[in-house]
């Protein structure tokens, strides 16, 4: 459950990088806020445009509740190889200082990118994939779950 200030309601364009946009109705869709090229951007989580992106800056278009200031929490168990085949879209990788989400832009031809969910973190020498995640708001015994990705979709075609 969320408390009342930990959310407010509106357009994507209002949410600021690592917020979880959920759906008021079915048809909204559920989103995370990250960056893409220094600009907020847009990872659509469910529905026909599931892992696609795009530029959030400014849309008045979509909108849904608004939870600023989440946390992703990966699943250790979830652990894959990131150059693999069959890492499709949705799942999380842990690059050089960043956290990121690979997602399609609905704009390139099926090209993927990586949409910035954390920056600035130790860096690493290698990259990790996950393909269960979560997002969730305050800590210790106070920490919930608010949205959990349970297994990313097969390799985008």
């Amino acid at each position: 459950m969320l408390e009342p200030h930990e959310f407010t309601v509106g357009p994507f364009g209002s949410a600021s990088p690592l917020s979880l946009i959920l759906p008021r109705n079915k048809y909204e869709a559920a989103a995370v806020i990250g960056e893409f090229e220094g600009a907020p951007a847009a990872v659509v989580l469910t529905g026909d445009f599931a892992f696609r992106f795009f530029p959030s800056a400014g849309n008045q278009n979509w909108q849904g509740l608004i939870v600023p200031g989440i946390r992703i929490e990966v699943d250790e168990a979830s652990l894959v190889d990131p150059d693999s085949e069959s890492v499709g879209l949705g799942v999380v990788v842990r690059t050089d200082t960043r956290l990121v989400i690979r997602a399609m832009d609905p704009n390139g031809f099926g090209r993927m990118n990586f949409i910035t969910l954390h920056g600035e973190l130790a860096a690493a020498m290698g990259r990790a994939a996950f393909t269960t995640w979560q997002a969730v708001v305050g800590a210790g015994p106070d920490k919930r779950v608010v949205w959990r990705a349970e297994k990313a979709p097969a390799k985008a075609t």
